[in-house]
């Protein structure tokens, strides 16, 4: 029999709920909130009914202690009180469901069995978060990582955030993961899969949710797990750990993880919406350089935030490549291009703009699965030629920008012809080509133009 705690100051509430109760659970009553800790030191019941308005301390208070204790911290919780609105909406940020006062016995008995058996259907799934349990249907796996498919990762999340779950979904994306795939073979980029599964379940609980989405992207669940700091940390360890990975591999490839952030309840109470706004912060990391994370906002950086420059360095640290170009969206471009062609004007230094460009073959229509690939070439050329110091963006769905900075024209030549080699190496067969024109910095615009 499923044995549920009770906790509550008043006497008639206690035996209204042992008489509803009472002949399908096994009911434990108590009065104060520190009478619960210590019961919990011993016991882990299987659902927990609480008065939020307790005297010694106030059922909010409890939510968090026992949410603190890795041993209490996933007992479902129902909260209970006198009927209001605003009490109804803080107690659903915190537990798996709200009973207003008085009691309605028929409907408290209903809400008690829905949440018993979405936890029961939960359980009966065990195993499945990782895909490490002997015990999960294949059907239910991911072939090549082992990780959750899909199907199987939605229907734990949803059932999650149905019950009143806290938690956050990473949407993790393989940037280039298709040039790296031409540059060292299909096998190669099989095992770069794995190695973002490994890196996952490396900085993950047992009771985290695990999935391959599809191809070269990601989705992992992170239960109870909400504070900023401690996801950015997450974050930060699985793109270097990653990296060290490949590194480890002799992969010296422009391929990277790029990772979006959507924080339950806060964002979203469900799991489309959660999806969706986590996907919106992906996308923002994909048009803003790559090989980052961002978490989703509603209305950008919280402008009342300070930090201390410890954290912003160790931040803004974390996320520099060891080698290539630094890339960024066109407007940051813009900036960094205003910036050095004030100081070539003054002489300072001798810098350079290319403009790559790929154009298939006259009369060719390439496919957008083409195009996204030749980009990704591109990218990888870029990477495996370009010095740190140089800057790079994604002008179009065809054209990439870059600085090349304290560079000779005859240098600069070279290094863009190798660019174009190394670009026609990984396809030789291809019929999108790449094109390049160049120009000085500080040069007069109009006499570049007529040169």
């Amino acid at each position: 029999m499923k044995h549920i705690l009770v906790v509550d100051e008043d006497r008639t509430s206690l035996e209204i709920i042992r008489n509803t109760l009472g002949s399908n659970y096994r009911v434990t009553e108590l009065v104060t909130g520190p009478q619960v800790l210590q019961f919990l030191t011993k016991t882990v019941p299987d659902m927990i009914l609480m008065e939020m308005q307790l005297t010694v301390m106030n059922g909010f208070e409890l939510i968090t202690r026992i949410r603190a204790n890795e041993a209490t911290k996933r007992i479902p919780i129902i909260c209970m009180s006198v009927r209001d609105i605003d009490m109804e909406a803080r107690c659903l940020e915190v537990a798996s469901a709200y009973i207003g006062k008085p009691f309605v016995p028929s409907a408290m008995l209903s809400t008690v069995n829905d949440i018993m058996g979405a936890v029961e259907q939960e359980r009966s799934l065990g195993g499945l978060m990782q895909g490490n349990s002997v015990h999960v249907d294949e059907s239910q796996r991911d072939s090549l990582t082992g990780l959750l498919n899909w199907n199987a990762a939605v229907q734990m999340i949803d059932q999650r955030m149905n019950n009143g779950y806290s938690g956050s979904i990473f949407m993790i994306d393989v940037d280039n993961s298709g040039a790296f795939a031409d540059v060292y073979g299909g096998q190669s980029g099989d095992l770069c899969m794995q190695n973002v599964a490994r890196t996952m379940q490396e900085h993950s609980d047992s009771d985290d949710i695990l999935c391959r989405v599809f191809g070269d992207v990601f989705m992992a669940f992170f239960s109870g797990v909400t504070d900023r700091t401690t996801l950015s940390q997450k974050a930060e360890g699985i793109i270097s750990e990653f990296a060290f990975k490949l590194q480890e591999g002799r992969f010296d490839a422009n391929t990277s993880l790029s990772i979006g952030i959507a924080i339950a309840p806060e964002d979203a109470r469900d799991f489309v919406h959660l999806y969706s706004m986590a996907d919106k912060a992906l996308y923002f990391v994909k048009q803003n350089g790559k090989r980052n994370y961002h978490f989703y906002s509603k209305g950008g950086e919280d402008e009342n935030e300070t930090v201390n420059l410890w954290t912003l360095q160790t931040k803004f640290s974390s996320v520099i490549p060891s080698k290539g170009a630094y890339m960024l969206d066109v407007a940051g471009f813009q900036y960094v291009y205003n910036f050095m062609h004030r100081r070539a004007e003054r002489g300072q230094i001798d810098a350079r703009m290319v403009l790559f460009t790929l154009s298939p073959d006259q009369g060719y229509l390439p496919k957008k699965d083409e195009i996204k690939k030749a980009v990704e070439r591109l990218d990888q050329a870029l990477y495996s030629t370009l010095r740190r110091g140089d800057v790079s963006t994604q002008y179009s769905g065809r054209q990439v920008l870059v600085i090349l900075l304290d560079i000779s024209a005859e240098s600069c030549a070279t290094v863009v012809q190798r660019v174009a080699v190394n670009y026609e190496k990984m396809d030789p067969q291809g019929r999108i080509h790449l094109l390049y024109e160049t120009v000085e910095l500080g040069a007069d615009i109009l006499a570049a133009k007529q040169s």
